[in-house]
């Protein structure tokens, strides 16, 4: 293996790495909620565009491939979702937060917030900068660049 592959090679498991690490250290910050970082991100995005289909909240998800429709059936069935008749078409429903849903989105922002400043503890800002910009390069060439874009994260 010559010098550049291993270097790609390098960079595909501590791509892995981080996300997987990343993924634990959402999960036991959001533990303390009984929610999964899954959960907390399909929660998150309810929070600022509610109400929304499940085609179009799982267009915007990170977390899950293809349709979220078990996430949404456990919040759904947990009292954190619920879903209504969509006002055009009787036929569809829509995704929104319940009283408890909402509370949780609340506590899920001061979670977020501990976990960022964590992260802020182990790379400065602008390393964190330098490093987004070369994941930003590398994920263009990728569909689910624009999940990113519809979030507003590129």
């Amino acid at each position: 293996m010559n010098f550049a592959a291993n270097e790609v090679e390098r960079f595909r498991y501590l791509m892995l790495a981080v996300q997987r690490q990343g993924g634990r250290l959402l999960n036991d910050y959001f533990e303390k909620t009984g929610i999964t970082a899954s959960q907390a991100e399909a929660i998150s995005i309810l929070e600022s565009r509610q109400p929304l289909t499940l085609k179009e909240l799982g267009n915007l998800l990170i977390c899950e491939a293809g349709s979220p429709s078990r996430l949404v059936d456990r919040m759904v069935a947990d009292g954190i979702i619920e879903k209504v008749v969509h006002p055009d078409d009787s036929r569809a429903v829509l995704l929104r937060l319940t009283a408890e849903g909402q509370a949780i989105a609340k506590r899920i922002k001061e979670i977020e917030e501990d976990a960022y400043r964590y992260i802020n503890q182990l790379l400065t800002d602008q390393e964190i900068k330098s490093v987004n910009g070369m994941l930003e390069k590398f994920i263009k060439a990728f569909p689910i660049h624009e999940t990113l874009v519809s979030r507003g994260y590129i």
